[in-house]
């Protein structure tokens, strides 16, 4: 459908609440019975092709199946998927949720031989002959598709299975399920942060990720396909050549995305016409081809009097128009069917679009080429307005256009006549958008469009080089043997967790929250080089705060690094209230973003890190480190030893800030390891946390080391140093029981 940009006079419509909704967990329904039970969807290719798409360790894996013949990991997948129908693709989101087997390119041994978690749990004796028998990757891929045709077996007669329809309490939640298939994963995985994770994995791999009017190809390098679709109501439509493309896309719009990727889509009808074609039916009918709408010439003359020729026109049967949805008669008085923009040069040279009989003002000028391709530009006077009411309505922009604030870091795609907000740089670099292709527009249009879903997409489970391997199943041990009550070590940037102690367990975050506040605030409207004007009563707050008087200014890049470096507490009230949101509302949005990025047990109730309410787990800090560590602004200071700056406006003859990184390790001489980032946090509740990234000196690999809840305050650094120092001299093996 043709989009029409326009510019609102009236303020009414500038201001619509703020939506962030997204596709939310919901615990009563995972999967649908027919997503878990579909065999027949996917052949062994289509798994391969899956496995080699993501860069996986698998694509290339061979052992014995079960019969002792050497089989590929795609063809014991197919297998069990076969003889026990279920859905290949459940055995897929089984795999990476248990022992992250499909994006980790390098997986340990017991990853292989207990491949989907089955028969063994954190205190299980694997030397038991009991769970010992199911030891090998064919065994467990065979297990795991098993175990669920037999729960459907005995759905009704057998205790232990949960049932479609009953309550459950889950964590100390009520759950009741609302398939068959969400049952059996209860039944698997007694818990919600496991079911959690494999509809995230399920949601990023086999859901209809892309919005309409998103154009995509194959990524295969093997292939020789051109073909080119555009996604539609959840199918692919593909173009019948690339003339039909053009005269409706732009082909720089395109989206190369993986060959699995394209098959979580039905085929719809082919895009065989090219737009504003003239077509003419069997029983002399005309017909003006406007996007997906046939609109009916009032006669053939009406069709010469407004300029088409009949060698203009394209033959066509009842058939080929079938699916079109029916729009107005174009009659001898319509000016303009397709459409034509009035450039007026004796008004500024502002544009307006011309179609049957109505003026619509264009507000971007950066919108034309795309939002109007193969529209035609004419130069106009004013008085030439006069001939046609003006009219000013709701903007309308194509879909699958992707718009940028021109005063943020924001990025929107169009989708049904809303903005569908990015929800990072990881989405967007994940979903292969372009950043050539983002169209900076006045926050003032960006405001008349309604808000629509926001779009994420965990980047970690595209492909193996930007993996995350710190969510699996598999037990974490305390190589170290740590007096600390909490602590994780783990490799960086993969994740995969080296020893451990705790790792689930909630504490309290204190100043670790300062994170979650510098990312949130990053993906609202950060502005680097804004100016505050400092305010106690606005801005103070208890705790370690930057010392600034009322009236002094300071940029918003200085309070981020006063933030992140010196932990100040006031600096991140103000770069929170900056965002243009209240308090209550900007934490309710750090909330929905840990959501988002997929840290279950982390809940945050300020924005300083003082409450102790803030609660998070070695784990889930794990991840929004290397999460933060992604972003280059986090990166460019949470990495300094000490930062100064100047006030943009000094009352008290101190004008100069000096301020020194809180972790006192950056300063230690000696050490057998380099400190590249690191936060610190502490409030009595809390005791002292600590996040950092260090390189050994030795052999220059990293690591992330996250401690928890360490009662020592005079003496919190000792046993941080120590972990770091152990394995910067030792070699240690991954902390999973082997």
């Amino acid at each position: 459908m043709r989009k029409i940009l326009i510019f609102l006079l009236t303020l009414t419509l500038l201001l619509p609440e703020l939506t962030l909704a997204q596709a939310d967990f919901n615990p009563q329904f995972i999967i649908s019975d027919n997503e878990m039970f579909d065999y027949q969807g996917w052949m062994i290719s289509d798994i391969q092709k899956f496995l080699e798409d993501r860069g996986s360790y698998l694509a290339t894996y061979q052992t014995e199946d079960l019969n002792g013949n050497m089989r590929t990991a795609a063809g014991i997948i197919y297998d069990s998927s076969q003889t026990n129908q279920v859905n290949p693709k459940y055995l897929l989101v089984t795999l990476q949720k248990e022992q992250s087997l499909i994006t980790d390119d390098s997986p340990a041994q017991k990853q292989l031989d207990w491949a989907t978690g089955y028969a063994v749990c954190d205190s299980c004796d694997r030397s038991d002959p009991k769970v010992a028998k199911h030891k090998g990757f064919a065994k467990q891929v065979d297990d795991a598709g098993g175990i669920m045709r037999w729960y459907y077996a005995n759905k009704d007669t057998n205790s232990i299975i949960k049932k479609k329809g009953s309550l459950l309490s889950i964590d100390n939640t009520e759950v009741t399920p609302q398939s068959w298939a969400t049952a059996f994963l209860y039944t698997y995985t007694p818990h919600l942060h496991g079911n959690k994770n494999f509809w995230r994995i399920w949601q990023t791999w086999f859901s209809q990720n892309y919005p309409n009017g998103t154009l995509v190809k194959s990524s295969d390098t093997t292939s020789t396909s051109t073909d080119v679709w555009m996604i539609q109501d959840g199918r692919k439509r593909k173009f019948k050549n690339m003339a039909v493309l053009i005269s409706r896309a732009d082909p720089k719009m395109v989206v190369s995305v993986a060959e699995s990727e394209l098959t979580n889509y039905e085929s719809g009808p082919d895009i065989s016409l090219p737009n504003y074609s003239i077509l003419k039916t069997e029983d002399g009918k005309f017909y003006l081809l406007d996007y997906d709408t046939l609109r009916p010439f009032e006669s053939e003359a009406t069709v010469r009097q407004l300029g088409y020729y009949p060698d203009e026109t394209i033959e066509v049967t009842s058939s080929d128009l079938l699916g079109y949805l029916s729009g107005p008669v174009i009659t001898a008085s319509s000016t303009a069917p397709i459409g034509v923009i009035y450039q007026i040069t004796d008004l500024n040279n502002k544009f307006y679009f011309l179609k049957d009989n109505n003026f619509y003002p264009i507000a971007e000028k950066n919108l034309i080429s795309a939002n109007y391709s193969n529209v035609p530009v004419e130069k106009h006077k004013k008085a030439d307005l006069s001939k046609f009411p003006i009219v000013y309505a709701a903007p309308e922009i194509k879909d699958g256009l992707l718009l940028k604030d021109n005063d943020s870091n924001q990025v929107y795609v169009i989708e049904k006549d809303k903005k569908r907000l990015l929800a990072d740089a990881d989405t967007f670099s994940a979903m292969g958008y372009k950043k050539e292709n983002v169209i900076p527009v006045d926050f003032k249009t960006l405001m008349t469009i309604p808000d629509g879903e926001k779009i994420f997409l965990n980047s970690n489970l595209v492909n193996s080089k930007d993996k995350f391997l710190g969510d699996s199943e598999v037990a974490v041990v305390d190589l170290y043997g740590s007096k600390l009550p909490a602590y994780l070590l783990a490799e960086y940037p993969s994740g995969r967790i080296v020893s451990g102690k705790n790792i689930d367990t909630q504490r309290s975050m204190a100043s670790l929250t300062k994170l979650v506040t510098a990312l949130t605030v990053i993906n609202e409207k950060y502005k680097p080089d804004s100016v505050f004007t400092y305010s106690n009563k606005k801005y103070g707050v208890e705790g370690g705060n930057l010392k600034i008087k009322d009236g002094e200014k300071i940029k918003s890049k200085d309070a981020f690094a006063a933030m992140l470096v010196g932990s100040a507490n006031n600096t991140s009230r103000m770069l929170a209230l900056a965002t243009g949101l209240d308090e209550s509302s900007f934490i309710k949005l750090m909330n929905k973003n840990l959501e988002t990025w997929g840290m279950d047990n982390t809940k945050v109730s300020d924005v300083t890190g003082l409450n102790e309410k803030n609660k998070s787990t070695p784990r889930d800090l794990l991840k929004l480190f290397i999460k933060s560590f992604k972003d280059e602004k986090i990166k460019a200071v949470v990495g300094l030893t000490s930062y100064t700056f100047k006030e943009v406006l000094n009352k008290d003859k101190v004008s100069s800030h000096t301020i020194k990184n809180t972790n006192k390790l950056v300063e230690k001489a000696g050490k057998n390891y380099k400190i590249l980032a690191s936060k610190t946090g502490y409030i009595d509740e809390a005791g002292s946390n600590l996040i950092m990234l260090f390189q050994n000196n030795k052999d220059k690999k990293q690591y992330v080391l996250i401690t928890m809840g360490n009662p020592d305050y005079a003496n919190r650094f000792v046993e941080p140093n120590k972990v770091a120092e152990w394995i910067a001299s030792t070699k240690t093996i991954l902390a999973t029981k082997p």
